[in-house]
């Protein structure tokens, strides 16, 4: 049995794909398994990856059902007790998988193992998060994973590996929702299970680019990690979990500003309280009646130059 499965979830990554394999195969930590989900792909992603000549590595296909949904087909086919992720666009360092290991021995209580990443932008510029109360190349144990989300992320798909027991546990990931369902499972994982973490950079991010669901403003659902917040503060106050959700919330409005929903991110905004973050909220009302101003003088350009002769 190999020691480490990684599911890859691809969805037209026709230009990124091979990256993100060369960067597994040339991990410095060899014994694993590649399985990379298709997610009924319309560009030629399973052609790039059929190309591999490598025994290691399985192509499953699916129609079209979202990220979630490939995820969970590649947990269910899984051979490893440790599953990892990776998106068809992101990038490993070397040593990611070594680094994983380390922390699966050093820790053996925990559910779940991650590093910190670096983000990399279309302009090439790099960003490292800074995570809540963590020193820079900090190794241990999150004890409270909701505590350290209240500054940058802690954790991403692409830097974090799960045991294969911890989804028989609490279940998988869920389907049908577009956006936020990874945060959703870290959460789930996090009120569960110990966390073992190293602050150290083993995973690129690549924010930005052609075909990410992120940048994609057509798609506005709440993010599912909300409701799940929103459903813990029903039925008991724990720390940190009123900050998280404004967090989100004021995340969540800030997309429905930049999308031009004005009257759904006042609705999220009037509804979310930010002890900590009042100046965040401060600059999205600020952006909000911006919006406002700009959408009514066009409004009145408009109907000015039809009335015109």
């Amino acid at each position: 049995m190999v020691a480490v499965s990684v599911v890859i979830p691809l969805y037209n990554k026709e230009q990124y794909i091979e990256r993100t394999i060369m960067s597994i195969i040339s991990q410095t930590f060899q014994d694993f398994e590649i399985i990379i989900v298709d997610d009924g792909s319309t560009d030629g992603s399973v052609v790039k990856a059929e190309t591999w000549i490598d025994n290691r590595i399985t192509v499953l296909k699916m129609e079209h059902k979202g990220a979630s949904a490939a995820r969970n087909k590649g947990i269910l086919a899984a051979k490893a007790e440790l599953i990892t992720f990776i998106d068809a666009d992101d990038e490993w360092k070397p040593q990611f998988l070594e680094k994983i290991m380390d922390l699966k021995e050093k820790y053996p209580e925990c559910g779940a193992f991650a590093t910190s990443y670096e983000i990399r932008l279309p302009t090439q510029k790099k960003i490292i998060p800074s995570i809540y109360q963590t020193p820079d190349k900090w190794e241990g144990v999150f004890t409270n994973y909701v505590e350290k989300t209240l500054k940058d992320l802690p954790i991403i798909s692409s830097a974090i590996a799960v045991r294969k027991q911890v989804f028989q546990e609490i279940g998988l990931f869920k389907e049908g929702e577009p956006l936020g369902e990874d945060q959703d499972m870290w959460l789930r994982i996090g009120m569960n299970y110990p966390i073992a973490y190293k602050n150290d950079s083993y995973a690129i991010y690549y924010r930005g680019l052609e075909n990410s669901v992120c940048m994609d403003l057509t798609i506005l659902n709440r993010y599912p990690i909300i409701y799940s917040l929103e459903n813990l503060l029903r039925k008991e106050q724990m720390p940190y979990i009123d900050l998280y959700l404004s967090k989100l919330k004021l995340d969540y409005s800030k997309r429905l500003l930049e999308a031009n929903k004005l009257d759904s991110a006042w609705e999220e905004l009037h509804h979310t309280e930010a002890k900590v973050y009042k100046w965040e909220k401060a600059k999205l009302w600020l952006l909000y009646y911006w919006k406002r101003i700009i959408n009514k003088y066009s409004f009145h350009t408009k109907n000015y130059k039809k009335e015109c002769p």
